[in-house]
């Protein structure tokens, strides 16, 4: 079929039309809108250190990235990488773009005031969150409707017995790393569990550098549910019968493809954050915990090569 008659025909699907409006909905909401709202000090865009910060810039990121997506579907492409088709990145990108509001608004907006005023969420969060809640429902319902690929490979033992001990490594440091430094301001060195009392005993210093009522960003426990369902799934995979897959198009290398993009783009934020705010910088944890997502990725892509995986 010629491009025209590809756009013709899925101008009329119901799904494709519904992922470019929820996409570029998403986009729209995200650019344009306020993240944060600070008092007397007004309201903060996505680009603003006050506003959207690390995770305001990969928000608009993620719906530029949406929207080409969404257009490739129109247009009847599917493969954007090998392995990686138009379908599983959608529901990779949608899955973070809906963690990315509640990690910003939960772990980082309420625990960083400005001058003792507390700080509100913009309207930009509250318009987004409805069509990016809905973009990996949609993904969902469009690879199940997807045609099943064919010619994929199984591991062999070995290859099998490394991917799912290297998923277990990842997922080990995806748990740990958050329990050590993720910002220090000075001599204040705060973790993910770091709550307002550990930075309210050390004194005048932590509120005079961070705020009032600052504590550490409370992504912990986000990034302990990511780590506690690959490491599952990983052991679940070293069983002689190993584990059963979703399907032919959304394979366990695409699911931890997913989990590790959310567990590698989170600490990614935070590291844009801290580069843009002068009071705070990067701490060990944080770093390592980048690499941590690093590796689950690296490991599903592996995966996806040796087994000859599709692209949907």
């Amino acid at each position: 079929m010629t491009l025209q008659q590809r756009l013709l025909t899925n101008v009329r699907n119901p799904f494709v039309l519904a992922h470019l409006v929820f996409a570029g909905m998403y986009f729209v909401f995200v650019i344009a809108g306020d993240w944060a709202k600070r008092g007397k000090e007004g309201s903060f865009d996505a680009f603003n250190s006050l506003g959207g910060a690390g995770f305001g810039i990969l928000g608009v990121a993620v719906g530029v990235a949406l929207c080409l997506l969404a257009l490739m579907r129109l247009a009847g492409y599917a493969k954007v990488f090998p392995g990686l088709g138009v379908e599983q990145l959608t529901l990779a990108l949608g899955l973070f773009a809906t963690v990315n509001i509640f990690a910003f608004v939960f772990g980082w907006l309420p625990v960083f005031p400005v001058k003792k005023d507390p700080a509100g969420t913009g309207w930009a969060l509250v318009a987004a969150y409805w069509p990016a809640s809905f973009i990996p429902q949609l993904g969902i319902l469009t690879v199940a409707r997807t045609r099943p690929s064919k010619g994929i490979k199984p591991l062999s033992i070995v290859d099998r017995t490394a991917v799912s001990l290297l998923s277990l490594v990842a997922a080990a440091g995806v748990i740990a790393f958050p329990f050590m430094t993720w910002i220090k301001a000075g001599t204040i060195k705060l973790s993910t569990y770091d709550g307002r009392n550990e930075c309210k005993e050390l004194g005048d210093i932590c509120t005079e550098t961070l705020g009032k009522g600052a504590s550490g960003p409370r992504l912990g426990y986000l990034l302990l549910i990511i780590g506690a369902v690959v490491g599952f799934a990983a052991l679940m995979r070293l069983r002689p019968k190993g584990l059963a897959e979703p399907g032919p198009n959304m394979l366990l290398s695409h699911c931890l493809f997913g989990m590790g993009l959310t567990a590698f783009l989170i600490p990614l934020a935070m590291i844009i954050t801290t580069a843009q705010e002068d009071r705070v910088e990067a701490g060990i944890g944080l770093w390592l915990s980048l690499a941590s997502g690093a590796l689950m990725i690296a490991v599903s892509l592996y995966e996806n090569h040796r087994r000859g995986a599709k692209a949907a």
